[in-house]
């Protein structure tokens, strides 16, 4: 009897053991389990980062293409603002610019604004005459407002993919 006794007691503490090693076991694979969530979230947060800032990469080319567009635009005379050409170029621009805005992105107003350095890059600081432009919001001191731009800026989502280079009154 006392050999069965001493034999049902070894059985119960490798019974125990066990039952103490499954539990260390389950534990560690709760935790792995639980890292390896972890990881999958901050990857995902990572992945959506990564797309964001490459398509804001890649559409910072676009905005040169924009400013060419602009700029020809501006240029066409008047002998030539009725041609089938300039209606191609035009057409051409909005199609940049429907693209563009399907992406997110806007032009971000200048003139007459207050500079923001996050949103404005400041070129040249001028005097303002007082014929350019009427006390902006019933104030005399004009200092700190955009007097003209010089590159469009843009937003995308609101947060600004390129900044606008500007003239700021002094």
């Amino acid at each position: 009897m006392a050999e069965e006794n001493k034999q049902v007691n070894t059985e119960e503490s490798e019974l125990e053991n066990l039952k103490k090693q499954a539990e260390e076991y389950l534990a560690g694979w709760k935790r792995a389990k639980a890292d390896y969530l972890n990881l999958k979230k901050e990857m995902e947060a990572q992945n959506k980062e990564i797309k964001e800032w490459m398509s804001k990469i890649m559409l910072l080319p676009l905005l040169e293409i924009m400013d060419g567009f602009d700029k020809a635009i501006l240029q066409i005379s008047e002998n030539i603002k009725n041609d089938p050409w300039t209606s191609g170029v035009k057409n051409i621009r909005k199609q940049l610019e429907d693209y563009l805005k399907s992406q997110r992105v806007e032009a971000m107003a200048t003139k007459g604004e207050k500079f923001d350095p996050i949103k404005h890059e400041a070129i040249e600081t001028v005097e303002r005459s007082l014929p350019d432009m009427p006390a902006h919001a019933g104030q005399e001191d004009e200092s700190g407002i955009i007097a003209e731009e010089l590159r469009k800026g843009y937003l995308i989502n609101g947060e600004v993919l390129r900044p606008a280079k500007v003239k700021v009154y002094k």
